[in-house]
C-alpha cells in the first residue's frame, strides 16, 4: 500500500473520531450512530495495521509474493540478498542483523515438525511486526532469519535488536505446547569499512554466532562493547 493511501487512511480515520466526539457532545441518544462510527473506526484501524504489517520495502522492488518463503511469508534468501546489495551500493547508513533460533533442531525432535514449522512462521510474524516499512526482513533458511534496518546503526540497531529479542522470549509459545520455550541470539552489523553487502552480512553472522556461544538469547555485540 502507497505511503499516499496511508495518509488518506489517517485523514479519514481523524475525520471518525471528530464525528464521535461531536456525537457525544450532542447528546446520548446518539448512541447507536455512535456504536456504528466506533465499528467503522474499528475496522479502518485493523485494515490500516494489516497494511502497515504487509507494506514491502522498496528495496524488495521488482521481486514479489513469488519471492517469499512459503512458511513464513517473508523474502527469501535470493530477495533478502538483493535487498542488501541495492542499499549497500546506495551509500545509505544500514544495519544488517543475522539471527536464529536457539536449540532449534532440539525443538523439532521434542514437539515435533508441525510444531517447529508453526514456530518458524510466528517468529516470521514477529520479525515483521518490529520492523518499520522501509526496513527488510528475510528467511535466509531453516532458522535462519536476517533484517536490514534502513537509517540505524550502534545503538538504535541494539534497540530494535533487543525489543525483538524479548518479543520472542514473552511470546505466549506455551499456546503451542505447555512446554515450549523459544529465544533467539541475535548479531549485527553495519557498513564501516565493508567493501561488499555479503562481507557485512557475515560479520553479522559471526557476531550471532558470538552471542550463541556467550550463552544464547542475546544480542551481540552489546550496548557497552
Amino acid at each position: 500500500m502507497s505511503t499516499e493511501k496511508l495518509r488518506d487512511e489517517d485523514i479519514k480515520l481523524l475525520q471518525m473520531l471528530e464525528q464521535m466526539r461531536n456525537q457525544i457532545a450532542q447528546s446520548s441518544s446518539s448512541l447507536d450512530s455512535l456504536k456504528d462510527i466506533l465499528e467503522s473506526v474499528e475496522r479502518l484501524v485493523k485494515e490500516r495495521n494489516h497494511s502497515l504489517i504487509n507494506a514491502r520495502s522498496p528495496l524488495l522492488e521488482g521481486y514479489g509474493i513469488e519471492a517469499d518463503d512459503p512458511l513464513t511469508g517473508l523474502p527469501g534468501k535470493v530477495a533478502f540478498e538483493k535487498a542488501l546489495e541495492r542499499v549497500f551500493a546506495s551509500g545509505e547508513v544500514f544495519t544488517v542483523v543475522s539471527f536464529d533460533l536457539d536449540g532449534f533442531q532440539a525443538i523439532n525432535e521434542r514437539f515435533g515438525q508441525s510444531t517447529g514449522d508453526e514456530v518458524l512462521r510466528r517468529i516470521g510474524q514477529l520479525a515483521r511486526k518490529a520492523l518499520r516499512a522501509s526496513d527488510v526482513a528475510g528467511r535466509l533458511g531453516g532458522e535462519e532469519f536476517a533484517l536490514i534496518l534502513r537509517g540505524i546503526t550502534g545503538d538504535r540497531a541494539f534497540g530494535v535488536c533487543e525489543r525483538l529479542r524479548m518479543s520472542v522470549q514473552k511470546y505466549p509459545w506455551n499456546q503451542l505446547h505447555p512446554e515450549l520455550k523459544v529465544t533467539i541470539s541475535l548479531g549485527f552489523a553495519s557498513r564501516d569499512d565493508e567493501a561488499t553487502a555479503q562481507a557485512v552480512l557475515a560479520r553479522a553472522d559471526r557476531f550471532q554466532a558470538e552471542a550463541k556461544s556467550s550463552g544464547r538469547n542475546q544480542t551481540f555485540p552489546g550496548m557497552y562493547y
